[in-house]
């Protein structure tokens, strides 16, 4: 099938030698590498453009949404300075749905719990 190919040529016609065709594999290497670079560049900035304008809609939501304050349960308080641990379940679940629906990147932890 090569030979058939190479027939085909004009009778004038010059054959590419060895450095040419090697040339030409580089420039074409080079122009497909050029256009991998291009595409994955306008990929990363449509995705930064998307996420910037995702989180300008998060923060205007967050900004529009009424938080109802959370009014205290009325619970008998101790006579010791101590809290039992069912307040410090509520205190602890009360202030991860606080951060879960205003934050959800918040990571922390309750170490200690001091009554004011």
């Amino acid at each position: 099938m090569l030979q058939n190919l190479l027939q085909a040529l004009p009778e004038g016609g010059k054959t590419a030698t060895l450095g040419q065709a090697s040339l030409y594999a580089l420039i074409g290497f080079a122009v497909v590498f050029m256009g991998i670079a291009f595409l994955i560049l306008v990929v990363w900035l449509v995705g930064r453009i998307l996420n910037n304008k995702n989180v300008k809609e998060t923060k205007k939501v967050m900004v529009k949404q009424d938080v109802a304050p959370i009014a205290p349960a009325p619970t008998p308080v101790p006579v010791n300075d101590e809290l039992s641990e069912e307040e410090m379940v509520i205190i602890m679940a009360a202030l991860m749905a606080y951060y879960e629906k205003n934050d959800a990147k918040c990571d922390f932890k309750v170490k200690r719990i001091k009554r004011i």
